[in-house]
């Protein structure tokens, strides 16, 4: 179904997509056949591995303060512990790991991954006793990165953006499963089609294990409070957190959808990060890697992600476990 498919058409559904907005960095691609993602039966991007100094250079090109906010992150004492149990889960173990983060911006999973190469690959960062130590080959091999299909219409530094993902990562290309997408004039059919093989090819690879796999597992959606809203948010709020947020904005994380749990639970262990892109409040925070069984653990990390949001950026963020009266009234005045 999808090698049948007009490839021309394909993409100009797809770029119809995406909003604009999304970040000043990207632009519009032009559809070429040259590039092998143009083609509808292309789920899955291979890695081409950069050097550090390319990892580097992209991510700061993204976001100018990747310097200041994401590389100091990793940083931490803390969390070279977890790169440690990183390292040794994934390439000692053999084992599976879903780094997993909040979802504001189309690049935000793109500078996280890159902010993890780095640190892995740092010059002179050791693991254990012994010495080893990883370059971005190394790494790059290892890392899936699940992102919408819609980042093959994008081009940044006069580059396309997929091919800045081949630099760090295997990459396969979903499609948006969100309400834009039900009501865009793209075939469902061909979104099933799509999902159903990147799936079946995700699954061939996390079985050889020793994989890292990234996802931005909830979009968000930031609420500008409306007058006619801010009793009943606040009403909401004291109900769920016990707090009242007051006249500010708010973040909701959206549900997890079964695929995406099932994802995490293959994996077993998850290394939750919350990140915010937002001029004000920017924030990375990385927490611990954890152990995963049944959907009540994914959907605990989702809420850890939300409070450490929170408590990173002021912003009250909640995560809503299903699609809650509360979500939609917020999905509608986001619309409005």
């Amino acid at each position: 179904m999808l090698a049948a498919t007009d490839p021309v058409a394909y993409y100009k559904s797809l770029s119809g997509l995406v909003r604009s907005g999304h970040h000043a960095v990207l632009g519009e691609l032009s559809y070429s056949p040259a590039l092998e993602f143009h083609d509808p039966s292309c789920v899955v991007v291979p890695p081409r591995p950069g050097s550090v100094e390319t990892v580097e250079l992209y991510a700061s090109a993204a976001y100018p303060d990747f310097e200041r906010i994401f590389r100091p992150a990793f940083r931490v004492p803390g969390v070279a512990g977890e790169l440690d149990g990183l390292f040794h889960l994934v390439f000692g173990e053999n084992a599976n790991v879903a780094v997993v983060t909040n979802h504001g911006q189309i690049i935000d999973i793109a500078l996280v991954m890159g902010a993890l190469i780095l640190a892995m690959c740092e010059p002179g960062r050791e693991f254990g006793v012994l010495g080893e130590s990883l370059d971005v080959p190394d790494v790059a091999e290892r890392i899936d990165v699940m992102v919408s299909r819609m980042v093959t219409t994008r081009q940044a530094f006069n580059v396309p953006a997929m091919q800045v993902l081949q630099c760090g990562a295997r990459t396969f290309l979903s499609m948006p499963q969100t309400h834009s997408r039900r009501r865009s004039k793209l075939d469902p059919g061909l979104v099933k089609a799509n999902n159903l093989l990147v799936r079946h090819e995700l699954d061939a690879q996390l079985a050889q294990g020793g994989q890292i796999l990234a996802m931005a597992a909830s979009g968000s959606q930031d609420l500008s409070m409306a007058a006619s809203m801010v009793q009943k948010v606040r009403s909401q709020w004291r109900a769920r957190r016990g707090i009242d947020p007051g006249d500010s904005n708010s973040l909701h994380l959206q549900p997890l959808y079964d695929g995406t749990m099932q994802l995490m639970l293959g994996c077993r262990y998850v290394l939750p990060i919350a990140v915010s892109l937002e001029p004000a409040a920017p924030a990375v925070v990385i927490g611990s890697l954890t152990r995963v069984r049944d959907q009540d653990d994914c959907h605990r990390v989702m809420e850890w992600i939300a409070d450490a949001h929170q408590g990173a950026t002021t912003i009250p963020t909640i995560y809503h476990r299903h699609e809650d009266p509360f979500l939609i009234q917020v999905r509608d005045l986001v619309r409005s």
